[in-house]
């Protein structure tokens, strides 16, 4: 059963976030975060705490005051498109499969392809003993030739009045009979092949050699795994957002990056009674990956509206204990509170509508140790370790 993953608008940035991972600085910083709240009790990790705060107060390398610099990492505030999507879950499905059922009932002589063969439409799969039916059309095909004979004859002695035309018409009928006949003895020997509807892969192969087959049963099933349909079921208080041609993107995982792009294709008119939830198919080409597979779990994301320059982050530089949703950014080197409001959000990344400008240094490791005015050393900014710092 296809199920919602979030019902809630949510967002996707439009080109990589510029957030990277945690370089080695990064893993210092963290070090020097923990230190830091170490107590005087112990001496050892007093002493660690102090070389990783450099020098004592009084004696250079520290601002004035007393305050002791608390280290952190952070990231340049910049604006970019954001898409915001509708995330859905499902198992993909090939947009054609066909079971292949023999046309006539008979004994499989031999087997051309295995599961996993790709086939062209028209191709054959297998053979049915066809020795009789074969037979059977060369005896047609001398009682249609001498049917055929007999008329001309017959026709010749018509001309000289030796036979009545009511002669000659029973025997041009005795010759259309036997044109048929032939006709169907070929038949069965051309239904004697199983033949591909379709181009495509070969998913199921249900006969053997020898075995008897009829025509109630699959002998194969083809797909075509390179055009694939991905079914979400939307909210139908969602379902307004969604139209036909929208982007659709495919993502193994949470926070992993699109492994192919889809199209929304059409969107059922009924909302179903039992879930409330409106179908929605979306047709992928599974080509722009050879990992897509019919019947693999998937996580989809529908584009249903671009927002021009806005502001995101990660929700962990976001403090929202109890209070006001916050952030701290770094101001002449001290912690500078702001208050943010918060837009639309997916996975670890969260928009910042009001509270933020483009171009402000945003603590994204370390605010949870920050106080109003606090002072700061900048360990790690973007994603790099600061010239100087965190060696």
């Amino acid at each position: 059963m296809i199920s919602m993953m979030s019902r809630h608008p949510v967002l996707t940035p439009s080109r990589p976030s510029r957030a990277r991972g945690l370089t080695g600085a990064s893993l210092f910083l963290l070090v020097g975060i923990l230190l830091s709240g170490c107590g005087s009790g112990d001496e050892d990790g007093a002493q660690v705490a102090r070389a990783a705060d450099g020098p004592p107060r009084g004696m250079g390398g520290g601002p004035p005051g007393g305050d002791r610099e608390i280290p952190v990492a952070a990231r340049i505030a910049f604006t970019e498109d954001l898409q915001v999507t509708l995330r859905g879950s499902t198992n993909l499905r090939a947009r054609e499969t066909v079971d292949v059922i023999p046309k006539q009932s008979g004994l499989v002589g031999r087997i051309l392809v295995e599961e996993g063969d790709r086939v062209q439409q028209g191709q054959l799969l297998a053979q049915l003993d066809d020795e009789e039916w074969r037979l059977q059309v060369e005896q047609s095909r001398a009682r249609a030739r001498s049917s055929a004979e007999q008329v001309d004859r017959a026709r010749a002695l018509a001309s000289l009045d030796l036979i009545s035309e009511q002669e000659v018409g029973n025997l041009v009928a005795d010759s259309a009979v036997a044109a048929s006949d032939l006709e169907l003895a070929e038949l069965r020997v051309r239904n004697a092949q199983i033949l591909s509807p379709i181009s495509g892969v070969i998913t199921h192969r249900y006969i053997e050699r020898g075995a008897q087959v009829g025509t109630a049963e699959a002998a194969f099933t083809v797909a075509d795994v390179d055009r694939l349909e991905a079914r979400v079921a939307v909210p139908e208080r969602q379902a307004p957002r969604i139209q036909v041609g929208q982007s659709a993107r495919i993502l193994f995982q949470e926070g992993a990056a699109p492994v192919a792009t889809g199209t929304v294709q059409r969107i059922r008119p009924v909302v179903d009674a039992e879930s409330g939830t409106v179908q929605v198919t979306g047709e992928v080409l599974a080509r722009e990956d050879d990992r897509l597979r019919p019947g693999q779990f998937v996580n989809v994301d529908i584009v249903t509206e671009t927002l021009p320059d806005r502001i995101t982050l990660p929700r962990t530089a976001v403090l929202v204990d109890g209070a006001l949703p916050r952030v701290y950014v770094v101001r002449d080197g001290r912690a500078e509170e702001r208050q943010v409001t918060l837009g639309y959000a997916r996975g670890d990344q969260v928009e910042i509508a009001t509270g933020l400008s483009a171009g402000d240094t945003v603590v994204v490791v370390g605010q949870d140790n920050l106080r109003p005015n606090a002072p700061v050393r900048l360990m790690e900014l973007d994603g790099r370790p600061v010239e100087g710092r965190g060696q």
